[in-house]
């Protein structure tokens, strides 16, 4: 089986490390698998790079629209979470020179800048391959935005968008980019792939994937390179106290409005009040370790103590955090994810997070952690107690069940395994309908 995968790019960021990681994962399993994609920053031989080989036209033409793209930009003044589509993407014409094969299906990713709704239905076509679009945020499904923050537009169709700063109205760009979505999706045969129930849910409900085949696929983790270790040689490694109680949380960016970092501190102050009267020891104990991209982390108001040890670079690293944590939380108020769930299960790290993203999937409370209320600072902060207070053997016990859960759930070979079946019966059903 030949499978072709879409992406932006191949490495850089957690879309991309994510299409790269299951291409891989598919080839050590046998199947033939390349990656065409915008921009090559990689240096793996089956990756094809499309920028440098598209002809002067072509190139002409992306510029003209990113300058549009810009204008547009500064009229409605969008939040971060919201993106300005270009018009300016590949041809079909110029992806079709540059395959590497004849596929048997499609796999796209995140494709923004480089492919649309409209561009796999005529690749697709042109190849016969069915294809499928593998959902890490809710791009696909809205007029730009990644995520919506409650917004419901996207169940019927968008405008009045709250991420718009101006030119809202009921035919603003978000109404506009919306409708291109839905014309070009609407005769197109593409089975929409979430990567957690939370965002099954959302796809099940959006207008422009409407009457389309939608899966359900966990992010896979490399099963060896996260995997459960000893807490004392991680702490010492990574200059951190072996007799503490350490709660780990990590982002890209400490202060990314979705990844609920005031909702963290709300948790943090009220555990801290919390356990002052219930039990001061216990409170003594914590150590709030953090990590990300943060200037001034420092400052962040956290009532315990804290260690800020800064941007994890590769795996290793991340890994070390987990091995030391009690426990990782996710205070995420709006995630598909995030990976760093399953990946600190694979490490053995109890999670305790909000009811949000792939813990829906993977965070069961008593079992591998505990999952709070949505925006609910007490319920975590509650969570958190009653994690760094069970006796070791009850830890102990939770972590094995982690560990379990992550390799049951986390591995490449399930990831694989479920779009390799999937794949072959979207390949069985179109040949007969052929």
């Amino acid at each position: 089986m030949k499978i072709l995968h879409l992406a932006t790019q191949d490495v850089g960021g957690g879309g991309a490390d994510a299409s790269h990681r299951l291409h891989r994962a598919m080839q050590a399993s046998g199947i033939d698998s390349r990656m065409l994609v915008l921009r090559k920053l990689g240096d793996d031989p089956s990756v094809t790079d499309m920028s440098s080989r598209l002809s002067p036209v072509e190139r002409l033409g992306r510029l003209g629209h990113e300058v549009r793209r810009r204008w547009l930009r500064r009229r409605y003044r969008p939040s971060p979470y919201f993106y300005v589509e270009s018009a300016g993407l590949v041809p079909v014409s110029a992806m079709m020179r540059r395959l590497p094969f004849a596929p048997d299906a499609i796999i796209a990713h995140w494709i923004s800048g480089f492919a649309d709704g409209g561009t796999l239905r005529e690749l697709s076509a042109r190849t016969g391959a069915p294809a499928l679009w593998y959902l890490l945020d809710m791009a696909p499904l809205t007029g730009g935005c990644h995520y919506s923050f409650g917004c419901e537009g996207y169940r019927a169709a968008c405008g009045q968008c709250p991420q718009l700063a101006a030119g809202r109205g009921e035919g603003d760009l978000s109404r506009r980019q919306w409708r291109d979505k839905a014309a070009a999706l609407a005769p197109a045969e593409i089975t929409g792939v979430a990567a957690s129930s939370w965002l099954r849910a959302r796809l099940d409900q959006s207008s422009v994937f409407r009457h389309k085949r939608h899966e359900t696929i966990l992010l896979g983790v490399d099963v060896h390179t996260f995997r459960r270790g000893s807490a004392a040689d991680a702490r010492r490694r990574l200059g951190l106290p072996d007799d503490r109680l350490v709660v780990f949380f990590g982002a890209s960016s400490l202060h990314e409005e979705r990844k609920g970092i005031r909702q963290l501190l709300e948790a943090l102050h009220l555990l801290h009040g919390m356990l002052g009267t219930a039990d001061p020891a216990l409170r003594d104990r914590i150590l709030v370790v953090t990590a990300g991209k943060a200037a001034n982390a420092a400052e962040i108001d956290i009532p315990f103590e804290h260690r800020h040890i800064g941007f994890l670079e590769g795996d290793a690293q991340l890994v070390l955090a987990y091995q030391a944590a009690d426990l990782f939380v996710n205070p995420s108020v709006e995630d598909a994810g995030p990976m760093m769930i399953n990946e600190a299960l694979l490490c053995g790290t109890p999670v305790v997070s909000f009811e949000m993203g792939v813990a829906a999937d993977l965070v069961h409370t008593g079992e591998t952690g505990y999952r709070a209320r949505l925006r609910d600072a007490g319920d975590m902060a509650d969570g958190i107690r009653r994690i760094l207070a069970l006796p070791g053997e009850e830890l102990e016990a939770m972590r094995a069940r982690c560990r379990a859960m992550g390799e049951d759930r986390c591995d490449p070979s399930v990831q694989v395994g479920a779009f390799a079946a999937l794949c072959r019966d979207l390949i069985q059903t179109s040949r007969s309908v052929a």
